[in-house]
């Protein structure tokens, strides 16, 4: 079967969140998406079971094979998530992305045991918040620069909510970073257009392709992807 795609270098990766259906990977995967989020955080409106996420994966696999479009790579979503946790989705993932409060030799820890690239949220909402990102430089493979939540809130991203993308400015590490927050097709390129870092990897996007929380649009998902690799 079709092996995960290498993100082409010459375009922004894109990552569609909160999958929970096989038609809105499949849609995903055929625009192009470079990665596929699961939720494995159960306060989340876009919560999927890792034996629902794992059975969309299998089949999208056999659809990509027989179509032949590449086949994204999957993302599993937690929040400071127990081994065993991590252990019942590791097998069918290429990333874990952390948004609780793993620290950098965890996120190092867990991505060598259970032989995955690890993404790590850093919430944002002013310049020195990019700070944080230092202590995970060398122990994930990848950044993501996430709006940080409202106060009260009861789940650590996933809100609509964008963040002054000029705050990435004071961003000087070389690991690669993703940027999510607010964005949706009449955004995407205009926060593209803002990242100069060479680390600047590509974008992530959950809410601003849903018609509710949760439920993905088709048609947005794919002018999404369209906008963000044109």
């Amino acid at each position: 079967m079709t092996e995960p795609l290498e993100p082409s270098p010459d375009k922004p990766h894109v990552k569609i969140c909160g999958v929970k259906d096989l038609e809105t990977a499949i849609c995903a995967a055929r625009a192009g998406a470079d990665y596929l989020g699961f939720v494995f955080f159960r306060k989340s409106p876009r919560f999927i079971s890792c034996e629902d996420a794992e059975e969309i994966i299998v089949e999208l696999k056999q659809v990509s094979f027989e179509e032949g479009f590449a086949l994204p790579n999957m993302v599993g979503l937690f929040v400071d998530a127990g081994e065993k946790e991590l252990s019942e989705a590791a097998h069918f993932l290429t990333h874990f992305q952390f948004h609780g409060h793993e620290s950098p030799d965890r996120c190092e820890e867990m991505g060598r045991d259970f032989a995955v690239d690890v993404i790590k949220a850093i919430p944002i909402e002013k310049p020195e918040d990019i700070e944080a990102a230092n202590a995970y430089m060398e122990k994930a493979d990848i950044l993501l620069f996430d709006a940080k939540p409202p106060p009260g809130a009861s789940r650590p991203g996933g809100h609509g909510a964008p963040f002054d993308w000029a705050a990435l400015a004071s961003y000087e590490g070389e690991t690669p970073f993703l940027l999510a927050g607010g964005l949706a097709v009449e955004n995407v390129a205009a926060a593209i257009s803002a990242q100069k870092s060479a680390a600047f990897l590509g974008v992530d996007v959950s809410s601003g392709v849903e018609t509710a929380p949760g439920k993905k649009d088709a048609a947005l998902v794919e002018a999404f992807v369209s906008t963000a690799k044109t």
